[in-house]
């Protein structure tokens, strides 16, 4: 959902719409956005925004369903 190899920080439309690729191949409670551990290599103002995408989007897909 978050591309970690990158500084940009993604919007939460597009996490949304990057969990709601998934859910073709997985119920949505199988499905858990999380980061992963390379979050600790990027400046911290980046990794928090990256969270906060993480968060909005997540929730925005949990509206849906």
């Amino acid at each position: 959902m978050i591309d970690l190899d990158s500084l940009d920080v993604e919007s939460p439309e597009t996490v949304a719409e990057r969990l709601r690729r998934a859910l073709p191949y997985k119920r949505a409670d199988e499905l858990t956005a999380a980061p992963d551990c390379g979050m600790k290599y990027l400046p911290r103002d980046v990794a928090y925004g990256k969270l906060e995408a993480m968060v909005a989007g997540a929730a925005m897909v949990r509206g849906e369903i």
